[in-house]
């Protein structure tokens, strides 16, 4: 039987994009229908899982390990849990212990610390600068989730481009269930009654609130628009827990901010919206394009980083399901907007194309693709 452990520590914490990547792999994994004699994946965790959260599955079990902090559970911890366990292999994301007794793998999703420093806390940017190089090196794979993920990858943290792998993120299975059942109008009438978002329409935008978000050029966007088109009701609602920085941009009666929105909620916040915009200055994929997709949402994004990716462009810029635009500039996000806001059809073209995006995009995808870059490290 293989072994393997998962630091699935995410899973315990408020929304982010690593907590979706986490909860979708196990999900994958539990519904790839694998021998229970052949694979055996652990859950790890730094204290219980109150709400049920790791699926349930013969071939996958739950431990917790027990750690002063987060930082000696990652040094001494998980190296001592992997030894007692006969682990064949360690999944982990970012940082990896520094003595362990089996190969590691490890999930960089972006490098935003060295590639927009001026974005990210300083303590914690100093951390990943001094110790994620050699975290990178001691694994036998590295796990992205876009191209220009990777290219960042290779070139900051100076590893070989051929250890590391772009896979398939996916979407969670309860937006998925949005797609192929629809939501009803009750449920959205809710969300806007517990969020306060009144009945106007309103563009959404979703994620932690931090600088490389640029909420203060959408802000600004948005406040262009409005003086153009005095008359059009809609809002601007920005959904997701305080971060850090000046990332909020000024506020005007048109602009709610909802603060960190329940994971059961966020089907309906998307369905409702008109337009999610997401002109992020950096991203290593973007999940929230495809949740928004696949709740029927319209989707603006922005022309660099992994974005394109994330919407479905390939590298020639075809085939994609969401308007583009400069996140740098206020008038092209303003243009964007507006184009999607007056033109009922693109809006309707678009919600089609990203339909069929995010239908692709399952964990059992992920976990698959995933599976095969563990067989790569064990040498199977």
């Amino acid at each position: 039987m293989i072994s393997i452990g998962i630091d699935a520590r995410t899973i315990l914490s408020p929304k982010t994009g690593d907590r979706t990547y986490t909860l979708n792999l196990l999900h994958g994994l539990a519904n790839l229908q694998l021998d229970p004699a052949q694979w055996r994946f652990s859950a790890l965790l730094d204290a219980p899982d109150d709400e049920d959260l790791v699926p349930r599955s013969p071939v996958l079990e739950t431990k917790i390990l027990r750690a002063p902090n987060s930082r000696l559970w990652t040094l001494a911890a998980l190296p001592l849990h992997a030894r007692a366990a006969k682990l064949d292999l360690l999944c982990v994301q970012y940082l990896a212990p520094i003595l362990a007794p089996c190969p590691m793998v490890t999930a960089i999703h972006d490098v935003v610390w060295r590639a927009m420093p001026e974005t990210f806390p300083g303590l914690h940017r100093a951390i990943l600068t001094r110790a994620m190089p050699a975290s990178a090196r001691r694994a036998r794979r590295i796990l992205c989730g876009s191209r220009a993920a990777k290219k960042d990858i290779a070139r900051y943290l100076r590893v070989r481009r051929s250890k590391i792998a772009v896979l398939p993120y996916a979407v969670a299975p309860r937006f998925l269930a949005v797609l192929e059942n629809g939501i009803s109008d009750e449920a959205i009438a809710r969300v806007r009654r517990v969020y306060n978002l009144g009945e106007a329409p309103y563009v959404l935008s979703v994620g932690v609130r931090q600088p490389r978000k640029n909420l203060a050029r959408l802000q600004e966007a948005f406040g262009v628009l409005k003086m153009r088109h005095r008359d059009w009701p809609c809002n601007l609602v920005i959904a997701g827990k305080k971060g850090w920085g000046d990332e909020d941009g000024s506020e005007h009666d048109r602009v709610r901010y909802t603060g960190y929105v329940a994971d059961d909620d966020l089907p309906a916040l998307y369905a409702g919206a008109q337009v999610f915009a997401y002109p992020s200055l950096y991203e290593g994929f973007g999940l929230p394009i495809l949740e928004a997709m696949a709740c029927g949402c319209p989707v603006l994004t922005s022309n660099i980083s992994s974005m394109p990716e994330a919407a479905g462009f390939d590298e020639s810029r075809n085939g994609g399901a969401a308007l583009l635009c400069d996140p740098f500039s206020v008038e092209s996000i303003a243009r964007a907007l507006e184009s999607l806001l007056s033109d009922a059809a693109l809006r309707e073209n678009l919600r089609a194309k990203g339909h069929l995006h995010a239908a692709q995009q399952t964990p059992q995808r992920q976990a698959q693709a995933t599976l095969e870059v563990f067989r790569a490290a064990l040498g199977i």
